[in-house]
């Protein structure tokens, strides 16, 4: 079995939910793994610090990922726009003055006489294209569901993390809505039994196909709350948003067994609070113990989340023409204990190449040179802790706490743990 395949494996272990603190955007595929444990699942949801919102944010990723709406906006709705189904209804109408269609002399009189219309003005019932028809409502009722979907993810995660594919869809939609004979199908206030009857046995495949998908979005938007929340369950259960890279794949793995290694292995049991990985997150997880609580932070400047200051940054500040972004570790572990505060940086690189190999360690040492700051007040080591994917262990008998830096392989689970527990004081 490849390694890709054992932390694939890992992290879609049923007995745990990590694979869902994947990062959100562009750089993930939809997926599909064995089933979450119900009692899992539910637990994860519930602990989520955005509460409703984040469930909703998630379980709107993944629908809109895997359900079908994309080849319906992209193939079925522009024909299907062209091809709406209409019909020829009367409509009365001021005509004059040559009478057209069929007048209506009770209403003409009585517009004559009280002075709305002219001698010379009739009230005639014209034939008119109407498209205010069941299957047309529903279409219409899909599309704005869509939409104001898409804006909640686009919201949530920042116009330049929107999947391209999100946006694709939401420009589908506005285009639809747009559309001359779209125009004048009237907004349904809610999804209706005659509205999916007459999609779905409509002759058209686009209306078929739009009819099993506003059946699959009104579960998800019902008014229930019970309805929402089963959906998300058996929505999230399976489906995740998995890492196209190999690299944040293996990131992903890191960041999963370093919450299984401190829930486990250092005995602070279940998380208190889960964070999604999306813009302007704080944490990803948060465990409490007696006194001491530790927060995990993923793909996310110690700058940013924790206030510390860059020396890196300093630097570049004190000339002109320059500007720069604060470096973000994969994964930053912080134990605030009743007395001091401990840190420590896991990360990731996916080489078996010695020269890289040697230049992360450049690497990790420059973490510590430009958060000097963390490290300050309570000197503790190891500081990094840097994961390859194979062949890489420490000798025998090494003492973690005499090195700033140590190295591990991406299975070496042992390492990892007595590095944290030396880095942590745990």
């Amino acid at each position: 079995m490849s390694l890709r395949q054992q932390w694939r494996d890992f992290v879609c272990d049923p007995k745990r939910a990590g694979r869902h603190l994947a990062n959100t955007g562009r750089s993930v595929t939809p997926s599909e793994a064995p089933p979450i444990l119900d009692a899992v699942l539910q637990d994860f949801l519930r602990k989520l610090g955005g509460g409703e919102a984040d469930v909703s944010l998630l379980a709107s990723l993944i629908d809109l990922s895997v359900g079908g709406y994309q080849e319906f906006c992209s193939r079925l709705l522009p024909p299907l726009l062209d091809s709406l189904a209409n019909e020829r209804a009367g409509e009365n109408t001021v005509v004059g003055p040559a009478m057209r269609g069929a007048v209506q002399w009770d209403q003409t009189l009585i517009g004559r006489e009280s002075g709305r219309l002219l001698p010379t003005q009739f009230v005639s019932r014209l034939p008119v294209r109407s498209f205010a028809l069941p299957e047309n409502l529903l279409v219409r009722w899909l599309v704005e569901s869509l939409v104001r979907t898409v804006s909640f993810v686009e919201r949530r995660l920042g116009s330049r993390a929107l999947p391209p594919q999100f946006a694709a869809m939401r420009d589908g939609c506005g285009e639809a809505l747009q559309h001359e004979w779209f125009r004048q199908v009237p907004p349904p206030a809610m999804l209706e039994p005659h509205m999916r009857l007459a999609a779905g046995r409509n002759r058209l495949p686009g209306y078929r196909a739009a009819a099993a998908l506003a059946v699959r979005r009104e579960r998800y938007q019902s008014r229930d709350r019970l309805v929402r929340w089963q959906h998300s369950l058996d929505l999230l259960a399976a489906n995740w948003l998995e890492p196209i890279s190999p690299d944040d794949l293996l990131e992903l793995y890191a960041l999963v067994l370093v919450l299984d290694v401190l829930e486990s292995d250092l005995k602070l049991c279940d998380p208190k609070q889960y964070g999604l990985a999306a813009a302007g997150r704080d944490y990803v997880v948060r465990f409490e113990s007696g006194e001491t609580t530790v927060r995990v932070f993923f793909d996310q400047s110690p700058h940013a989340t924790l206030g510390y200051p860059s020396y890196q940054l300093a630097i570049l500040a004190a000339h002109e023409g320059m500007r720069g972004v604060s470096r973000r570790p994969d994964v930053v572990v912080v134990r605030d204990g009743a007395e001091d505060r401990r840190v420590c940086f896991v990360e990731v690189k996916k080489t078996a190449d010695s020269s890289y190999i040697s230049d992360s360690v450049y690497k990790a040492l420059g973490y510590i040179s430009d958060y000097r700051a963390i490290w300050g007040g309570a000197p503790s080591n190891p500081k990094v802790v840097l994961l390859f994917p194979e062949d890489i262990a420490p000798k025998p008998g090494m003492d973690f706490s005499s090195h700033e830096v140590v190295m591990a392989s991406s299975m070496d689970r042992a390492t990892l743990s007595s590095a944290l527990r030396a880095a942590l004081g745990l």
